[in-house]
């Protein structure tokens, strides 16, 4: 496998799609009534799933160069699938950094002052269910390192006791956690009846104990990711519980509000029409009195 048909096979140059995604957030190209402006917002989410989706194409990649290195004898061909795996890791690990950058840039979103409840609700849903799956992909990514990096560690532990058959298990181990691994295997060397074998192994080793600790720090990084995500679901949980409760509250209150209405309403009506039973005795007492006063004065 050469590097310019891996690269041509993947794409490494090809990252269009993610550099636009990039960009900080523009509160200035709000427009209607105000807020975020819904297309800004969905396409910022539609390029992170972008992304995402690559990032998926990627560990699928990574993990075929695993299995290659695990499987390869010849060291050139080992350290060409090793350093295409690396550059494809650095892609990987940089669309990821992507992906929590615009994942930031929505959830900051969904603070906007500016945005009504229901634009604050539907922002932090949609964010928060991409991020869920962000973290279940991290997950997924961090899964396959660590299984590699045990399946390499057992390969290690099969090449020192090559140059070590009486060693423990706690020596083999020690071998290979060491930061000085190489030189722990080379005084093994030097006690070693199959010094061809041995010299040979020791090379093995000390590249794959380098790769051990490389895949290690991956599996660091993608662990404090996965946490930091982990924390921006819980914190736009809370965001959408807040809004919901205050959407509740005033629905109690306009409910509330056409309750006392519809309160006033009727009392109103029953006064108009005591009012109008109140004008309607007066008159008829109007109308007996001047009946009296016509027929008891004026016809006498």
């Amino acid at each position: 496998m050469s590097r310019d048909r891996f690269n041509e096979l993947q794409g490494y140059s090809d990252r269009e799609d993610t550099a636009i995604e990039m960009g900080p957030l523009d509160t200035s190209q709000a427009a209607g009534d105000g807020g975020y402006p819904d297309g800004r917002f969905f396409n910022l989410l539609d390029g992170a799933a972008r992304q995402m989706a690559q990032v998926d194409e990627h560990i699928g990649l990574i993990a075929n160069l695993h299995e290659q290195a695990l499987a390869v004898t010849s060291e050139s061909k080992y350290r060409q699938i090793s350093s295409d795996r690396d550059q494809l890791v650095a892609d990987t690990n940089g669309i990821i950094a992507g992906v929590k950058q615009n994942l930031d840039i929505l959830a900051r979103t969904v603070d906007d002052p500016t945005s009504s409840k229901e634009q604050r609700v539907l922002y932090a849903t949609r964010q928060q269910t991409l991020a869920k799956k962000f973290s279940e992909q991290l997950q997924r990514y961090r899964q396959m390192e660590y299984q590699y990096s045990q399946r390499n560690r057992e390969r290690l532990e099969r090449q020192y006791r090559i140059a070590r058959p009486d060693a423990t298990d706690e020596e083999v181990a020690n071998a290979i956690d060491s930061d000085q691994a190489g030189q722990v295997f080379a005084q093994s060397v030097m006690h070693s009846s199959r010094i061809g074998d041995a010299r040979r192994v020791l090379r093995d080793v000390e590249e794959r104990q380098a790769d051990i600790r490389k895949i290690d720090k991956t599996i660091s990084e993608l662990a404090q990711m996965f946490v930091e995500v982990s924390e921006m679901v819980n914190r736009q949980q809370e965001v959408i519980d807040s809004i919901d409760t205050a959407v509740e509250e005033t629905q109690v209150h306009v409910e509330s509000g056409r309750k006392e209405v519809n309160t006033a309403i009727v009392l109103r009506i029953k006064a108009r029409k005591k009012l109008w039973i109140i004008l309607f005795i007066s008159i008829i007492i109007i109308v007996v009195i001047v009946l009296i006063i016509y027929f008891t004065v004026i016809k006498k």
